[in-house]
């Protein structure tokens, strides 16, 4: 059955498997791939997109800054070191996904904080989003450099 963008996931599971691209499945039906070498997730999902993330493990960030002490950080100032850690990752790659027409994002929730470069597959073809798949990826191994 097709999806808003134009195709469907089984296609694009069958393109990416054809093209050596690992991925899973999300529980909303969505695909996870590895980005790359600064360990970003992409994910192509038929309502939110294509999606790249950079994000941190909100719990994993709050045992580093916190350590052993007993020190609490509200949520704002989690999300603030969150935004600090993520920082050098956003200044390396913001410039190379901009050029390629991605809009930017942030993304928060209680378990994580992420930057999320975002493109619309709407109307999209399978084999179009399999190219924007391993452009991604391309662009996580080059880390703009």
């Amino acid at each position: 059955m097709p999806n808003p963008c134009g195709t469907t996931i089984d296609e694009m599971k069958v393109l990416l498997h054809r093209a050596g691209v690992g991925f899973s499945e999300d529980r909303s039906g969505g695909l996870m791939i590895d980005g790359g070498p600064d360990d970003y997730l992409i994910e192509v999902d038929p309502v939110r997109g294509l999606r790249c993330l950079f994000g941190v493990d909100m719990e994993e960030l709050r045992l580093l800054v916190s350590g052993s002490s007993n020190e609490d950080l509200g949520e704002d100032e989690l999300q603030r070191v969150a935004r600090e850690h993520l920082r050098p990752l956003f200044r390396r790659y913001q410039p190379i996904f901009a050029s390629a027409g991605f809009e930017e994002r942030v993304e928060v929730d209680p378990e994580s904080y992420a930057i999320a470069f975002a493109k619309s597959i709407d109307g999209v073809s399978s084999t179009d989003v399999v190219e924007w798949v391993q452009w991604c990826r391309r662009a996580g191994r080059s880390g703009g450099d």
